[in-house]
């Protein structure tokens, strides 16, 4: 059962969250963001079109590097976040919140129960962190 305002990651560092519209925001996480340090610009996705699962959405460029963000199911999007053409830096200030990417619908609820929750994410983070 997906429960709204829960968060669920992608091996990618992608998160997905449901909002009580039956439609989810996708973002990076903050391990994510932190990683990619100050992020300068932000490719997003083409609202209207359909993703399949590990599907390329869109990059952030970041002063380290340039980082590409993978679709965590398969989605459609509905809208972007446009506020990150002139403030990218959401994404590192708020990558939960103000600096989420894009609202997209998703087909199957069950994707989404396929990715991490908060606890297993955490867990994988630092794991791969460490290797």
């Amino acid at each position: 059962m997906i429960k709204s305002g829960s968060f669920y990651f992608s091996k990618s560092h992608e998160w997905l969250s449901k909002d009580s519209n039956n439609k989810y925001r996708i973002g990076i996480s903050d391990f994510a963001q932190s990683e990619l340090g100050d992020v300068v610009y932000i490719s997003l996705p083409e609202t209207g079109k359909t993703y399949k699962k590990d599907a390329k959405i869109g990059e952030i460029e970041s002063v380290k590097s340039v980082s590409e963000i993978y679709a965590p199911v398969d989605l459609k999007i509905l809208s972007v976040n446009s506020k990150l053409n002139d403030t990218p830096e959401l994404i590192n200030q708020d990558p939960k919140g103000a600096g989420f990417i894009a609202e997209a619908e998703i087909s199957n609820d069950s994707d989404v129960e396929g990715l991490m929750d908060e606890n297993k994410y955490k867990a994988f983070a630092e794991s791969s962190h460490h290797e």
